[in-house]
């Protein structure tokens, strides 16, 4: 009896972490549906108007886990912050909770630059 009741604990604790990780997934694909959609229009008249923004944390190296390019024209840049930030406090909890990797997944750094009237990413090498 003891030992039914010490697997039954174990299994229920081990659901629930299972259903928060499911909802903090689905969280954090709605969060950042939202910062495409935000960000999505990416028209600019020339360079100045392109901004990045590093979004999420890689959990082995730390970092950013993407880089997001935007168009300061179309869009207020304390709104896209805000959603960058929601991402990455999200991914970091997200971190917390599982084991770390032992690879280091490469994200090259970008500049964002005015190309035929829209904001593009350049990866720096």
């Amino acid at each position: 009896m003891k030992y039914q009741c010490l697997t039954l604990f174990l299994l229920t604790g081990l659901l629930t972490g299972c259903s928060n990780t499911q909802s903090t997934q689905a969280t954090d694909n709605d969060d950042n549906q939202a910062l495409s959609e935000l960000v999505a229009d990416k028209g600019c008249d020339a360079s100045f108007q392109c901004k990045v923004i590093g979004v999420g944390e890689r959990q082995t190296c730390g970092g950013p886990s993407q880089y997001v390019v935007y168009s300061v024209r179309n869009v207020d840049e304390s709104q896209v912050e805000q959603a960058a930030l929601a991402i990455t406090r999200q991914e970091q909890v997200l971190n917390q909770q599982t084991p770390p990797n032992d690879v280091c997944k490469q994200v090259l750094p970008i500049q964002a630059l005015c190309i035929n009237r829209q904001c593009q990413a350049i990866t720096l090498k």
